[in-house]
C-alpha cells in the first residue's frame, strides 16, 4: 500500500552529528569509569573469563554483520528519513559492542574487549556516515 502522506525530512547533519556525540560521549566516560574501578579493585567475575570469551567474540561477529547489512541499506536508500535511521541503528550496534566490552572489562579484567568494541562503534561512524 503506497503512503500519499507527506513525507517528513530526516534529520539534518548537525542532528546527526550532536547523536553520533552523544552515543559516544557515555561509551567513553563508562569506559574510563571501569578503568578506574579496575586498577584499584580486582576484577569482579574472572571465572567468567573463557565464557564470556565465546560470548563477545559471537556478539561481536554479529554485530560486524548487522552493521554491513545496515551500510548496504543506507548507502542505497534515497529516503532521508529513512537513512537517518540507518544511521542511528548502525551507530547503535556499534556503541552497544563498546559497552559490551566494557562489561566485560569490568568483570573479568581485560581492556581489550572494551578497545575492540570502540573500534567497531569508530567503525561504525566511518562505515555509515552522514550523508548532507
Amino acid at each position: 500500500m503506497p503512503d500519499n502522506g507527506p513525507r517528513r525530512p530526516g534529520a539534518g547533519p548537525t542532528q546527526l552529528r550532536v547523536i553520533r556525540m552523544a552515543l559516544l560521549g557515555p561509551v567513553i566516560l563508562f569506559g574510563a569509569y571501569v578503568a578506574v574501578t579496575v586498577s584499584r579493585n580486582p576484577p569482579q567475575a574472572p571465572e567468567l573469563a573463557r565464557p564470556l570469551l565465546y560470548v563477545n567474540l559471537a556478539y561481536l561477529v554479529g554485530a560486524a554483520l548487522g552493521l554491513l547489512y545496515f551500510q548496504r541499506r543506507h548507502a542505497a536508500e534515497r529516503d532521508p528519513a529513512r537513512r537517518t535511521t540507518f544511521n542511528i541503528v548502525a551507530w547503535a550496534i556499534g556503541e552497544s559492542t563498546a559497552l559490551f566490552g566494557a562489561v566485560h572489562y569490568l568483570l573479568v579484567g581485560s581492556p581489550i574487549p572494551y578497545l575492540v568494541g570502540l573500534g567497531m562503534m569508530l567503525a561504525s561512524f566511518v562505515l555509515v556516515p552522514i550523508r548532507d
